[in-house]
């Protein structure tokens, strides 16, 4: 595939995945769920709950929600970059991929934490692989920023 039909690729398919990230977005907010979605039901009484479990679910919960909006504030950066057509190899893009990996995976570790304070299980999800999987995707996109780099300085 040639360099200009991958950049139009890029382009088309990171507009989709931004304008799909803003509807899950919206659907997320209104609370407009499928039936058939799993959700964790963990019922915490805190007035029967030690002070360190108590303190480790606030934590935990902080954690989440900073793992939660921090990757949808990277991916949405990084879907608009990518939807103007500019190239991904580029450090800021490394950076964003990195970062929404360290973000999935605190949300995984946050989300069993929740989980397991409540209930006694552990059920882990994806999240951690995807997390991982995008922090070695990062590399490779480091690679390619650098690749590009001594292309622009070759030219």
């Amino acid at each position: 595939m040639d360099k200009e039909k991958l950049t139009k690729k890029i382009k088309k398919l990171s507009r989709f995945t931004f304008y799909a990230m803003f509807f899950y977005c919206i659907l997320n907010c209104c609370d407009i769920w499928p039936d058939n979605v799993k959700r964790h039901n963990v019922d915490m009484d805190i007035n029967d709950m030690p002070l360190w479990k108590g303190i480790l679910s606030i934590a935990a919960i902080f954690f989440l929600v900073v793992g939660v909006v921090g990757a949808f504030i990277s991916a949405m950066k990084t879907m608009s970059y990518l939807s103007k057509g500019r190239t991904p190899f580029t450090k800021k893009i490394a950076n964003r991929v990195r970062d929404l990996g360290i973000y999935f995976i605190v949300m995984e570790i946050a989300c069993n934490a929740l989980v397991f304070i409540g209930s006694g299980k552990i059920e882990p999800d994806l999240f951690w692989l995807a997390g991982l999987v995008l922090y070695a995707f990062s590399v490779v996109f480091r690679y390619g920023a650098k690749l590009q780099k001594e292309s622009d300085e070759t030219l």
